[in-house]
């Protein structure tokens, strides 16, 4: 039996509906998810000081039959974090004057717990492995010697275009650094593998393997008239209209400004009335700002905002939509492509980073910073309605090579290796 220690923080992300819940946080809840089904694996829980709260509420909710590394639920300090920790958190952490006081804080807390792990040793000894899905391993953790650490590296992005992040996010650097203490890396794609050899000069190829992620299994082709029509009254899509659909955030890197400009220039080059773009997603009011301070004239009409959009409408969307269009300029990965193609959806991306790898040949690649190919790429789907068909059948084969229970099988071999020696 493998014993493994899962960092489980972000998965905590589930009780909140909004930029948390990005596609980092479907990958560890998907992993998670996938380790607990498996008869050969055994889960303990991990989670980071700040999250215990809701860790808490999520082990009760979600994950009643799996336990955690800390128990500390007889103690009414955390049943008092699990109503107030949270409000506290977002309310005050950004106050300036508060926010030092909230931080030493916090690092009581960080001792209190480690405290508490010193103490209850025993379910530690017990474990062969602490996966961390996203952050760097805890020290107490990686001083374990019985314990070896793994952790899934997704992407570089904000040490590859520091023109985008003022301040690097150090868990990236702090991940890396995990190295040497003999952690074992997961990359998600080999674009990211291979920015690890070049970002990293003592990065060790050998303890390292590529593992694809997948798209939730809830993504599936939807042509049901009756959800359909309810998708539509509740995110304001036009009857008589198709649409164009998109799911990101606005930050530049996602070149979102440039593909919906494009797709006014497209609709305004060929006359056409019948077809809206619908945008998934936050930061309206920063796309339109945006869109004017380029100087695009357009009608209004042309975008529908959706906004976020709820976990279980995202199939139906993306199922009847004309194309999904995602040419950003960097992925580690790339999970929306993905789900659009499991729909049955024909996808646009950029032919750069991980996205080749994830769409192969079944979507319309371009460079990403060409505002022609976008105009291009928009106007082949739209005359040519064999290639929508093709392209989306290539897609639902294409997305059958990924599977979470294929990356979770890929991933316990090698944990369970390491476990025998």
């Amino acid at each position: 039996m493998l014993n493994i220690i899962y960092d489980a923080t972000l998965v905590t992300n589930i009780f909140y509906k909004d930029s948390g819940r990005s596609g980092i946080f479907f990958v560890c809840q998907n992993i998670l998810n996938e380790l607990v089904k498996r008869k050969d694996v055994k889960v303990l829980l991990y989670f980071a000081p700040e999250a215990y709260a809701d860790g808490f509420r999520l082990q009760q909710q979600f994950y009643p039959d799996v336990d955690c590394v800390q128990d500390l639920s007889k103690y009414r300090i955390v049943r008092f974090m699990h109503r107030k920790f949270r409000y506290w958190y977002s309310a005050l952490y950004h106050h300036t004057l508060l926010r030092k006081f909230i931080s030493l804080g916090m690092s009581f807390c960080y001792a209190f717990f480690l405290m508490f792990l010193k103490n209850n040793a025993f379910k530690v000894h017990n474990c062969n492995a602490f996966f961390s899905p996203f952050y760097e391993i805890p020290k107490f953790f990686r001083r374990q010697q019985r314990i070896k650490s793994y952790i899934l590296i997704h992407d570089f992005i904000p040490l590859i275009y520091p023109q985008y992040y003022p301040k690097a996010p150090p868990f990236i650097t702090n991940a890396m650094s995990c190295a040497k203490d003999g952690t074992f890396f997961f990359f998600n794609s080999q674009c990211t593998m291979e920015d690890a050899k070049r970002l990293f000069p003592s990065f060790v190829k050998t303890n390292a393997m590529v593992t694809y992620l997948a798209a939730n299994e809830n993504f599936k082709q939807i042509k049901n008239p009756i959800a359909f029509k309810r998708i539509k009254r509740k995110y304001n899509i036009p009857d008589g209209k198709r649409y164009v659909f998109s799911l990101c955030t606005l930050e530049p890197r996602k070149n979102l400004i440039r593909a919906v400009k494009t797709f006014i220039q497209f609709l305004e080059k060929n006359d056409i009335k019948d077809l809206v773009w619908v945008m998934g997603g936050s930061a309206w009011t920063s796309f339109m700002q945006q869109l004017k301070k380029d100087g695009v004239a357009w009608d209004e009409n042309a975008v529908i905002r959706a906004g976020y959009v709820d976990d279980e409408d995202l199939p139906v969307l993306y199922s009847n939509a004309e194309w999904f269009v995602y040419t950003s300029q960097y992925e580690g990965f790339g999970l929306p492509p993905l789900e659009a193609m499991q729909c049955g959806c024909p996808v646009i991306t950029s032919n750069n980073s991980a996205l080749p790898e994830i769409v192969g040949d079944a979507g319309i690649m371009i460079d990403w910073d060409s505002d022609e190919q976008h105009i291009n790429a928009y106007e082949k789907y739209y005359f040519d309605e064999v290639l929508r068909k093709e392209n989306a059948k290539k897609g639902l084969e294409r997305a059958k090579i990924f599977s979470w229970e294929r990356t979770v099988d890929e991933m316990v071999p090698v944990m369970s290796a390491a476990k025998a020696c």
